[in-house]
């Protein structure tokens, strides 16, 4: 499956096959299982996460629809609501995108050749 198979930009959400570099950051990110059929959440803000197993179909408020499957990755704007079809279990990595580390202080976390920026 090429990467662009998987690209698909709604309204409420952005689906992406992750790519190796995806794989590599969100490593450290926390993790959410589900062994539930369904699943409803109300997302008051921005998300994304990356599906490690299973799949589930989210239906957004206004009748908007995306699948996800393992590997992909999606981002849920906030705002908006969800109700989650799911083949049991899933398990996501996600973070918030408030608690990213902004740019400006991502050069202080770099390590350049055993020297920090």
């Amino acid at each position: 499956m090429r990467h662009q198979d998987r690209l698909l930009d709604g309204t409420n959400f952005q689906r992406r096959k992750a790519t190796a570099d995806t794989k590599r950051k969100v490593k450290g990110w926390d993790e959410w299982e589900c062994t539930d059929a369904t699943f409803q959440h109300d997302y008051d803000r921005k998300v994304t996460m990356f599906v490690q197993q299973g799949s589930a179909t989210l239906t957004f408020g206004d009748g908007e629809m995306v699948d996800i499957e393992a590997g992909d990755t999606l981002t849920i704007q906030p705002g908006v609501s969800a109700s989650w079809n799911i083949a049991p279990p899933i398990r996501n990595l996600y973070c918030y995108h408030d608690t990213f580390t902004s740019a400006e202080n991502r050069v202080a976390q770099v390590n350049w050749h055993g020297k920090q920026a």
